[in-house]
C-alpha cells in the first residue's frame, strides 16, 4: 500500500455523499429533496414546511416518548429543562397522564 493510500485509509469516511461520491455543499437542498420525495414537504396538521431543524424536534419528541428524562434530554441537546418544557410540555403532560391513570 503506497503512503497515500494509507494515509487515505485513516481517514473518517465521509456519511452523506452523492452519487458520484462528492460531497454535497450542504444539507438543506438534499434534505428538501428527499422530503419532496417522500411527500413530507409539509407538516399535516399546521401545513408548516419542514426543515432541516424539524430532525431536532423529532429526536426531541422519540426520547422524551421512549422514557428519556427530561434533564437529560437538555444536556444531550445543549439547551435548557425550561426550554424543553416549554415546548414540550404537551408531550409530558399527556405522558404523565397515561402513567396516572
Amino acid at each position: 500500500m503506497s503512503l497515500p493510500e494509507a494515509i487515505a485509509a485513516q481517514l473518517p469516511q465521509r456519511v452523506f455523499t452523492l452519487d458520484d461520491g462528492s460531497q454535497p455543499y450542504g444539507l438543506a437542498g438534499t434534505f428538501q429533496r428527499m422530503l419532496a420525495a417522500a411527500g413530507l414537504s409539509k407538516d399535516m396538521s399546521t401545513g408548516q414546511q419542514r426543515t432541516l431543524y424539524s430532525l431536532r424536534h423529532t429526536y426531541a419528541t422519540t426520547e422524551l416518548m421512549s422514557g428519556t428524562d427530561i434533564h437529560t434530554l437538555a444536556r444531550q441537546m445543549g439547551t435548557s429543562v425550561i426550554m424543553l418544557e416549554r415546548h414540550y410540555s404537551k408531550l409530558t403532560a399527556t405522558m404523565a397522564a397515561g402513567k396516572l391513570a
